[in-house]
């Protein structure tokens, strides 16, 4: 599937609006909770329903892949489940992921289909997976980290994010290739 002409360059945008609206510059780290609280998203870590429902244990043990995150609508309002077994790099993700449904105004879904398989719209996680990437490392701050010659650890560390993640970021914004010219 490919993001519709100009996504990539509004996803970036709106990342760094989200950073103004909270007073950060267009490279600083931005922590998705705060973005959350922002927008008025209440977050919830999966460890926390086990008392309300002791299935949910087996998504923090015996399934912890299962299930990364989730949003629950009560009718116009949100709700962001993370699954709080994951590392720190791969919750931010998760919750990027989800706050990116929210800020794009995808319309919510069920979670299964007729056969009781999970629904997918790939078009829709494609997009939010974009935009999570950039909530968690803009153009911006890849561009700095490539500058500021930053050890790999130490931007996952200032911006709360896997390797996975920093290496991608990295590749689609440009940032390695930038590096890689100017070291030659």
């Amino acid at each position: 599937m490919a993001l519709r002409h100009g996504f990539k360059a509004e996803a970036n945008r709106l990342a760094v609006q989200m950073r103004r609206e909270l007073g950060l510059g267009p490279a600083s780290p931005l922590a998705p909770s705060r973005l959350a609280k922002h927008l008025m998203i209440p977050v919830r870590m999966f460890s926390s329903a086990i008392a309300d429902d002791p299935r949910i244990e087996r998504l923090l043990t015996t399934e912890w892949e299962a299930v990364s995150a989730l949003t629950v609508h009560a009718g116009s309002r949100r709700q962001i489940w993370v699954n709080d077994s994951h590392d720190m790099g791969r919750q931010n993700s998760s919750a990027s992921h989800e706050i990116a449904h929210a800020l794009l105004m995808h319309p919510p879904g069920p979670a299964l289909d007729v056969r009781g398989c999970r629904h997918w719209d790939g078009d829709i996680e494609e997009e939010a997976d974009w935009l999570a990437g950039s909530l968690l490392i803009t153009n911006e701050a890849a561009w700095s980290i490539a500058r500021s010659a930053l050890s790999p650890e130490a931007a996952m560390f200032r911006f709360g994010v896997s390797r996975r993640m920093l290496t991608w970021r990295m590749n689609m914004s440009g940032a390695s290739a930038r590096r890689d010219r100017s070291a030659s």
